[in-house]
């Protein structure tokens, strides 16, 4: 398996396609099969660097908790043992609070920034609903796939639960056959509600697009807005009815809109 010790752990990671460098973040308990609708589009034009952050996946799971700050070095400690001196950099949901931390601490490694359906934390951030955060909390996992399925309405929209079953049964086989450990989700969950770029966000330099969907049951496209407002130059676009899962739900226009602005 393709790891790097970098990090100061095991880190799992993979490459597809040539050209300049993206490399792309995932979110919270996600590993690099999330991946599966970008990979192929992206691939075709872009050294494509997908990876497990610490605590899921192949990568290992050094004890918590976490910060956006310190997974962020994970990323650029990737980027460094490849060789990789400067790239695009992607990231969806905590994967774009882990984006923005790269493009802060590391402004030199990133070309053009991509945030999709995040926020920025701190004050400025527009905090999920009581009823999205129960549906995160981990529990016993007692019965994981109950937990996996009470999370959809706030990923997908309801027409997609209903009418592509082949896309939420992926999303759900994909979760219970690489499950995250317990330690691992707390430990990233913690990151995700501690991070706080709301300041800093004027420091970004890398030429930014922030997109995200109006119909977002878990991070509100108003974190979309305050992002865009406070980065200096930054491109919104938002996908009418698209939900937080918008890379997967709405695939197609995701990447033609990062494919566009990478060009």
């Amino acid at each position: 398996m393709p790891t790097t010790d970098a990090p100061g752990f095991r880190m799992y990671h993979e490459e597809h396609g040539s050209g300049f460098p993206l490399l792309l973040i995932n979110g919270l308990g996600s590993d690099h099969l999330e991946w599966i609708h970008q990979i192929p589009a992206f691939a075709a034009r872009f050294r494509t660097v997908v990876f497990d952050n610490r605590g899921t996946g192949r990568t290992d799971m050094p004890p918590g908790p976490y910060t956006t700050a310190q997974m962020a070095d994970d990323a650029a400690s990737l980027l460094e043992a490849l060789g990789i001196t400067r790239a695009h950099v992607l990231g969806v949901s905590f994967g774009g609070m882990i984006a923005q931390e790269v493009a802060l601490r590391h402004p030199d490694r990133v070309d053009a920034l991509v945030l999709g359906c995040t926020g920025p934390g701190g004050e400025l951030s527009v905090r999920p609903s009581p009823e999205a955060m129960a549906a995160f909390t981990v529990a016993k996992r007692e019965d994981p796939e109950a937990e996996l399925r009470r999370m959809l309405p706030f990923l997908y929209t309801d027409a997609c639960i209903r009418e592509r079953p082949g896309e939420i049964e992926g999303f759900v086989r994909r979760r219970l056959d690489h499950p995250t450990p317990p330690e691992g989700y707390v430990a990233q969950l913690s990151a995700a509600v501690t991070h706080d770029a709301s300041s800093r966000l004027e420091k970004i330099r890398a030429r930014t697009l922030v997109i995200t969907g109006d119909a977002d049951r878990l991070v509100h496209w108003e974190n979309s807005l305050r992002l865009s407002g406070r980065i200096p130059g930054a491109k919104l676009v938002v996908l009418p009815g698209a939900p937080h899962r918008l890379f997967a739900e709405n695939a197609d226009a995701f990447n033609r809109e990062i494919l566009r602005f990478l060009s």
